[in-house]
């Protein structure tokens, strides 16, 4: 059996990793872990203005079904160049039996579906990526 340290690996050395200095934005309700990592993203950036995000969450219409592509096309909206990885173009029907997403997953489907379909058109960038694949 490995210890904690051995499974971790070998320990990072200071030009093996980058550290930002984002600032922490707590979560305001149970779903909305996505708005609040975007929030933290974009005052680093330089770039929050809490008016212009709320602007932005209506114009988008991001109530509080918020899945990855909406935070794309957030973060677009924003002008943040950003690359969305994803493992599955459009929505895991894996998702479907889960609590959180069960009572809008028929309708969020159709929705969801349609702006991963709309995102290059849209100069959103989306791209099949899982854990094992490596840029050549």
């Amino acid at each position: 059996m490995r210890t904690e340290a051995e499974a971790a690996g070998p320990p990072l050395e200071p030009g093996d990793f980058v550290q930002l200095p984002v600032p922490i934005i707590q979560q305001l309700y149970h779903w909305d872990c996505g708005l609040a990592c975007s929030r933290m993203v974009l005052r680093y950036l330089g770039q929050l203005d809490d008016g212009e995000f709320e602007s932005a969450l209506q114009e988008l219409r991001l109530t509080r079904s918020i899945w990855t592509i909406d935070l794309a096309y957030l973060m677009r909206h924003f002008g943040v160049r950003h690359r969305f990885c994803t493992q599955t173009l459009g929505v895991d029907k894996g998702y479907k039996n889960q609590s959180f997403y069960r009572k809008h997953f028929d309708t969020e489907e159709t929705r969801v579906n349609q702006l991963f379909a709309q995102a290059k058109a849209c100069k959103v960038l989306v791209e099949k990526w899982n854990v094992q694949h490596q840029h050549q």
